[in-house]
């Protein structure tokens, strides 16, 4: 008897230190302790992005479906010329034929400057070259902005040097355009291509038809890429590139004539054109600067005009390779009297 009394004391003692232990546990656990004094550091907190992604960006992020089928629809924009305006404003798609590589392609979208808005990106060459026109240069520019933009339009100044700034972001506003224009002023050394390249890339997320507005007298000193890859990013971007040539063309040895050929370059293979303006404002008397400027107006007057008679084309190339290899384009108007003029060639979708 007296056994069984010891053995169920000892019982009684075992499942009370046992009941001891565990609920010193749980204390431990609830005040957060271990046994271990090291502590894990926090998790690192990710980064944010510092701009958030236009729109068009973020909806294409929100579809993925939708980015191989763009990617894959090769734009053309193309102006039409005729001596007969009335001419060229009227074309159909049945009107055009694309050619890739010599091989015949099928147009699946088509539409007239009307239907599809501007994207315009204005790239001013502020170096000291250009210091006694820029007054009258900044003045035609604000009358180009005056006839170009419409409501669905936008676009952007950016000021070349020896680094871009951009001015004005991309606004439908005029007077937003006209007010950064006002904040041109002539510095440093001229990066034009590199102007090119990063004006292309701000043009490439947004929707509509593409166009770069070079005012320069087309010379470059200091820029990092060269016209080589200036010229492909804007065929990546779809970016139709123009030129307000601003040096001197009057005599041989004052011309630039490797600037000059840089900007012809860029307009072939994109299907742009340089503009040559008949004076130079800013470099002779009062009387001549204003016919000069008188000029410089009536070219960006022209250019507008083109921007009004442009059609934009679509296809899904025949040729599946995804390879980014470059592809040559031939674009024609069946109408006769009409002259198409359009990029020479793009760069295949890769991946």
């Amino acid at each position: 008897m007296k056994r069984a009394v010891v053995s169920l004391r000892r019982s009684t003692l075992a499942i009370a230190c046992l009941i001891s232990v565990m609920a010193a546990s749980i204390a431990l656990a609830q005040s957060g302790r271990t046994g271990d004094t090291k502590r894990k550091p926090p998790p690192k907190p990710v980064p944010h992005d510092p701009l958030p992604p236009r729109p068009d960006v973020q909806d294409q992020q929100q579809k993925p479906e939708t980015i191989r089928i763009n990617s894959d629809l090769v734009t053309v924009i193309v102006t039409v010329s005729s001596s007969n305006p009335a001419a060229n404003s009227d074309l159909t798609a049945g009107d055009f034929e694309i050619l890739e590589d010599d091989v015949p392609q099928s147009i699946a979208n088509f539409a007239r400057d009307a239907d599809v808005p501007l994207r315009l990106v204005m790239l001013y060459d502020t170096s000291l070259s250009v210091a006694q026109r820029l007054n009258f240069e900044r003045r035609a520019a604000a009358r180009f902005f005056e006839r170009v933009i419409r409501n669905q339009d936008q676009a952007a100044l950016f000021s070349v040097a020896t680094e871009t700034t951009v001015l004005q972001e991309f606004t439908n506003q005029v007077a937003l355009l006209v007010n950064a224009t006002n904040q041109l002023h002539a510095k440093g050394a001229t990066s034009l291509y590199d102007g090119i390249y990063l004006a292309s890339e701000y043009l490439q997320p947004s929707k509509g038809r593409h166009v770069v507005l070079i005012v320069s007298d087309g010379g470059d000193t200091t820029s990092r890429k060269d016209l080589k890859e200036a010229t492909a990013r804007a065929q990546k971007a779809d970016a139709v590139v123009y030129s307000v040539f601003t040096g001197s063309s009057a005599s041989q040895n004052l011309r630039d004539l490797a600037a000059e050929r840089a900007l012809m370059a860029l307009a072939n293979e994109t299907g742009g054109e340089v503009f040559y303006p008949g004076g130079t404002p800013g470099v002779h008397g009062d009387e001549v600067d204003e016919q000069s400027l008188a000029q410089l107006d009536g070219t960006f007057a022209q250019l507008a005009q083109q921007l009004r008679t442009q059609y934009t084309l679509g296809f899904y190339s025949s040729n599946d390779a995804r390879d980014g290899g470059y592809r040559k384009l031939t674009v024609r108007v069946k109408r006769p009297g009409c002259t198409a003029r359009a990029r020479t060639g793009y760069y295949a979708p890769k991946g």
